[in-house]
């Protein structure tokens, strides 16, 4: 079985020519599911129509040549319309049956039908169809995951998003399992020994990427939305924590298919609504329609904060959104992946905002989990236009990034500012009744946006070129002056960076605050569009009494980096806690971490100003944010020798913080305990040296000391990888009794990172031997993952120095005869970033840089661009704040 993602790729050219070629096309696949074996059987046939040479696609061309995809062990039977034929090994090589067109009916509409027979091998790394075996009950978990371009795995097919196709699916499992696929089960029926045959009913014509099918010993839960039947499922030994949170899920799912509903004006357009909780997945979820596939990390072990859950509500809610946009139209090729994503992905918290529980913080999530993602990676000398051409089915992994995530879906929410709401509602009513099951670009989806919200300002405006043609981050920046007390002039000024100088039209919303006897007072918020000029003046403010505090981006629709003026800056950094409204505070302190990254701030300095002000912010969203910020800065942007101090004045923090929840005598409920659960988290996480994690471990032996809060598996986890990472007395013992506490899956993937995390240079030698064996491509991809993030800590740089030189040596090597998934697995937990002052980091990373091809190494090359960006701005910060010490 060929895994190399070398020989697994589609051309658009390739596909551009196959969807010419056939119409009308149909799969059948039956398959045999047996609980121990390591193999299944199956039969596929593939119907359609023939179109000689594709109409227009030259004869001669090598992509004219009509072929299905498969990836599979072995072959037993082909035949095309009733002759058995030789299947080709060498095209099978490249994972393709070939199909002699001289056996077709070339009459436009007769039907030509091809069937394989064959036994395959189940996937080990969350891609194609993957199989689990749950080590606390033995157990056996199978589920498919196919985008971009792995339904081949287990169907033969036409694996492109254009030619879409309904599935007629069988499947014979044993009779304990559930089997759950798009489609209902229309019949089930006894089969050979304990098996059971399900028959279900054939799906709409949908994309290959969206088939789906899910079984192995699955528990359920069932609820209803009108008529549409909803289920959701886990494993068995997840069904007593899975049961917390079934009624939460139902009610997020109701509310969201209620809003969909209304906004898209169209009914969810599926037969039933499963949400399938899956071991080992890769992503956050996968919007496959009617069966939709999430990881189990959101069915969290202990008490979940509001933010976790906040987080797998929008998760939900963004798959859901895929059911109308994604599902029901598709896009026709991968360059069409960033609007899929985006737009799902901001649909997902206007519906969080105007339906869910979540309202109040909704928007906040957005900025902290997308806007800033996105401002990352726009500032790499890797960033790319949000909509450009997608050469193959190998390039669409390098774009499932914070581009077309995270700024695909910032864009959007500004292109949602310049048509109205109601406006863009409106053109999302008139896309949806043009296209329904079919397949778009992104001009169809602008053409109904316009359509529908009577609103040319987007071709007057050049918006689509600009915006979505032209890479990089603007900056806007307000300068204004007073006269008298009032606003005499002002003017934004944009600017862009030389490599990327495009300047865009912006829909602003400019926030002017008075100084009140609490603090900053909201006077007038006035929006302005932005020109695409160097500057634009906004002579409606002229003539307001001048502000303590100006804002340019209220409400945070404008993708762009927010300067301050000199006056507001000084305020903000007096007042920053005093801001009523938690979103605003958030915007700010995210503008202070900017400057921090961009070097115009030391890292210390605003590391105590969160040690000041963050014991007065009652948000707890806002909390853990800033504290996910801090751990970056300490790791990133303090010098090596200040970071020790900062790491303990930073863990001092989190105790004393930590230590105003005790003394209370009544036990903590609900959201009540989402502080101090942060706190615990956040001081396992920052102990840094022996007596700090011998003080965790007592918190975690005697008690917390407040009431209603212990110490979480995860956290003791946590504490288990830094005694042994510290070589604190005890450790190998503390290691045994997790191990005999948590024999989960989640507990061995854990203990796995424990074992690599000795400060010992034989366990280092070993994991090492381990990662860069040919072994560790079948072996399970989580699990190496695991053991692989123990291996580097920045105090144990001395004793990994040598790894330094053996990464670069075996980089390239891994990327040439690894899959991609194993290879940026590799690259991801072993790129030796506890050494980014190592001068050695960055000779060797350019040395290799400068050998690479650029058209056969693109994810390495990039890889090591973004690391060596990352190495020149961590420099930039360290420079700095040595400078000011």
């Amino acid at each position: 079985q060929n895994m190399s993602s070398n020989n697994d790729n589609l051309t658009h050219e390739e596909a551009l020519s196959r969807s010419k070629q056939v119409a009308n096309v149909r799969y059948k696949l039956h398959l045999t599911l047996e609980d121990k074996q390591p193999d299944y059987e199956g039969e596929a046939t593939v119907s359609f129509a023939y179109k000689a040479a594709g109409e227009g696609a030259s004869s001669s061309s090598s992509s004219s040549s009509l072929f299905l995809d498969f990836i599979t062990k072995t072959i037993h039977k082909l035949t095309i319309n009733g002759n058995e034929v030789k299947v080709d090994a060498e095209a099978l090589k490249r994972n393709r049956v070939t199909i002699d067109s001289s056996l077709l009916n070339k009459e436009g509409s007769a039907d030509n039908h091809v069937t394989i027979r064959y036994t395959n091998a189940y996937d080990t790394t969350g891609n194609g169809f993957h199989r689990f075996v749950d080590p606390e009950d033995g157990h056996v978990y199978i589920y498919t995951h196919f985008e971009p371009f792995y339904a081949h795995r287990l169907i033969p097919c036409f694996d492109q998003p254009d030619i879409r196709a309904p599935l007629d699916l069988t499947v014979v499992a044993p009779s304990a399992w559930a089997v759950v696929a798009n489609s209902r089960c229309k019949e089930t029926s006894s089969s050979s020994g304990d098996q059971k045959q399900h028959t279900f009913e054939p799906t709409p014509p949908i994309s290959s990427y969206l088939y789906a099918l899910v079984a192995g010993a699955f528990v359920s839960f069932e609820d209803k939305y009108k008529e549409v039947p909803m289920a959701i499922y886990c494993r068995r030994t997840l069904k007593s924590k899975m049961e917390d949170h079934v009624k939460e899920l139902f009610t997020i799912t109701k509310e969201g298919l209620g809003y969909y509903e209304d906004f898209f004006g169209c009914a969810y357009p599926f037969v039933k609504y499963d949400q399938l909780f899956v071991p080992e997945f890769n992503m956050g979820a996968m919007e496959n329609p009617g069966c939709i596939t999430f990881t189990e990390g959101y069915i969290p072990r202990e008490t979940p904060t509001m933010m976790q859950r906040q987080r797998r509500a929008e998760t939900v809610l963004h798959e859901m959104a895929h059911m109308w946009f994604g599902d029901l139209v598709s896009p026709v090729w991968w360059d069409g992946l960033w609007l899929n994503e985006s737009f799902a992905s901001v649909m997902a918290f206007f519906c969080m905002a105007a339906a869910t529980q979540f309202a109040p913080t909704a928007w906040m999530a957005f900025h902290n989990g997308y806007k800033r993602w996105a401002y990352r990676e726009d500032q790499l000398s890797t960033t790319h236009p949000i909509q450009g051409a997608v050469a193959d089915t190998n390039s669409t992994f390098q774009n499932f990034d914070g581009i077309t995530y995270g700024k695909g879906a910032s864009v959007l929410k500004q292109l949602v500012a310049v048509l109205g709401e109601e406006g863009f509602r409106d053109g999302m009513r008139v896309y949806f009744k043009r296209h329904a099951w079919g397949n778009t670009t992104i001009q169809d989806f602008l053409k109904a946006l316009q359509d529908g919200a009577k609103n040319a300002s987007l071709e007057r405006d050049d918006w689509p070129r600009l915006w979505l043609e032209n890479a990089g981050l603007n900056t806007l920046t307000p300068e204004w002056s007073a006269e008298n007390g009032k606003i005499s002039s002002f003017v934004v000024h944009q600017g862009a960076p030389s490599t990327h100088p495009t300047l865009r039209p912006h829909v602003v919303h400019i926030a002017l605050y008075d100084k009140g006897e609490n603090g900053p007072v909201l006077r007038t918020v006035k929006r302005v569009q932005v020109t695409a000029k160097a500057s634009t003046p906004v002579s409606e403010l002229v003539g307001e009494a001048a502000p303590s505090f100006v804002w340019l981006a209220h409400g945070d629709h404008v993708y762009a980096k927010i300067m301050l003026d000199a006056t507001s800056l000084e305020y903000a950094r007096d007042n920053l806690d005093k801001f009523p409204d938690s979103f605003m505070r958030a915007l700010l302190w995210s503008s202070m971490a900017t400057m921090v990254r961009d070097a115009i701030v030391p890292a210390p300095q605003y590391l105590a100003l969160v040690r000041a002000k963050i014991g007065s912010e009652k948000d707890n969203q806002l909390v853990q944010s800033i504290i996910a910020t801090v751990q970056g800065t300490i790791a990133n942007f303090v010098p090596d020798d200040m970071k020790q101090k900062e790491k303990e004045l930073w863990h001092a923090e989190c105790l004393s913080r930590l230590s105003s929840f005790r003394g209370g005598s009544a036990s903590l409920e609900g959201t009540a305990k989402d502080e101090p659960i942060t706190w615990i988290r956040a001081a396992a996480q920052s102990a840094s040296n022996a007596a700090a994690i011998e003080n965790m471990w007592a918190l975690a032996d005697k008690g917390t000391g407040i009431s209603g809060v212990e110490i979480e598996q995860d956290v003791r986890w946590t504490l288990v990888r830094s005694s042994l990472a510290y070589s604190v007395a005890g450790a190998r013992d503390r290691l045994d009794m997790e191990i005999s506490r948590d024999s989960s899956d989640r507990g061995k993937r854990a203990a796995e990172g424990c074992r690599t995390s000795v400060a010992d240079a034989q366990v280092k030698a070993e994991a090492w031997a381990r990662f860069t064996s040919s072994s560790s491509e079948t072996a399970s991809r989580h699990m190496l993952s695991s053991a692989m993030a123990g291996f580097g800590w920045w105090h144990q740089r001395d004793l990994l120095a040598p790894y330094i030189g053996k990464f670069f040596d075996v980089v390239h090597d891994i990327f040439k005869n690894r899959s991609l998934e194993s290879a940026e697995d590799f690259y991801g937990g072993m790129f030796p970033s506890y050494a980014l002052s190592a001068p050695e980091v960055l000779q060797r990373s350019e040395a290799l840089l400068a050998t690479l091809d650029p058209q056969n190494d693109t994810v390495l090359r990039r890889s090591l661009r973004e690391s060596i960006d990352d190495i020149h701005r961590a420099a930039a910060c360290h420079a700095l704040a040595s400078s000011k010490k």
